[in-house]
């Protein structure tokens, strides 16, 4: 259903069962999957590509232009995956060209009200940014990680997956998998996060060890990697050696721990 006062491009493609409130605007090249829901007022600018069950609460704004400098109106790109939430007056911008000209974000997530995502950021799947949080150009965040309120994370950083960082905190450097990062040091394992995923309490014990031997700064990394091969080498230790060893920006390696399981 389309309200009569909502603008649609002739070029846009809508499922037929996708829903448009009043004044909203589906610009150029756009595309709604199934069961799609615009609120009132929302946008979705051009170029854009929303999965199925996906639902824009009332002004929400979409698919803008990336806020690059070097950006001349290339036809860069949106895609938000099936099932996500985008809230009131959250922002999700569209690519510059530097990368691949895609910006992407992933299936089940939740982006609460006045949250933005910049140019060229890749959102995993079951990531939750809330409130006021803000992604700079071409972050990465992996799967399952959530982003507390009012937490702004510095350009091309990467979030791995499992990892919260907490509220009203920057962050500029990497966050290792499955930890809790309080401006620029870990201040915790994401216990809560892993145990909800079903994480056994050996594995988390494993984890724990992997996080105090990258954290202990006694250590060269290579000693890391060398000492992070003795653990048991479950998929998630893998993933952390694998994290560590492909980190660009540098990861967080400060250490403020309250509290431990």
């Amino acid at each position: 259903m389309i309200h009569t006062t909502a603008v649609v491009d002739s070029t846009a493609e809508l499922a037929p069962d996708v829903e448009v409130g009043a004044l909203a605007y589906i610009g150029p090249h756009c595309i709604l999957h199934e069961k799609v829901k615009i609120g009132a007022k929302a946008t979705v600018e051009c170029y854009s590509e929303i999965g199925a069950g996906t639902c824009l609460s009332p002004n929400a704004h979409v698919g803008g232009a990336p806020q690059d400098i070097s950006y001349k109106d290339e036809a860069t790109r949106l895609k938000i995956g099936e099932n996500c939430v985008i809230r009131e007056f959250s922002t999700i911008h569209r690519a510059s060209v530097k990368d691949d000209w895609l910006t992407e974000v992933g299936d089940n997530c939740y982006v609460m009200a006045s949250a933005h995502i910049a140019h060229d950021c890749k959102v995993g799947n079951n990531v939750t940014l809330a409130g006021y949080s803000a992604l700079s150009g071409h972050v990465r965040v992996d799967e399952h990680v959530f982003i507390s309120g009012l937490v702004g994370i510095h350009q091309f950083v990467r979030i791995g997956v499992g990892a919260m960082v907490s509220a009203v905190s920057r962050t500029g450097k990497d966050v290792l998998p499955y930890c809790i990062a309080l401006d620029d040091a870990i201040v915790s394992l994401n216990i809560v996060g892993m145990r909800r995923r079903g994480f056994s309490a050996q594995l988390r014990t494993e984890i724990k060890k992997a996080v105090h031997i990258f954290t202990n700064k006694s250590l060269l990394l290579t000693e890391v990697k060398e000492k992070l091969t003795e653990l048991e080498q479950y998929p998630e230790i893998i993933i952390i050696r694998n994290f560590i060893e492909n980190s660009k920006r540098g990861i967080i390696r400060n250490a403020n721990w309250t509290s431990e399981e």
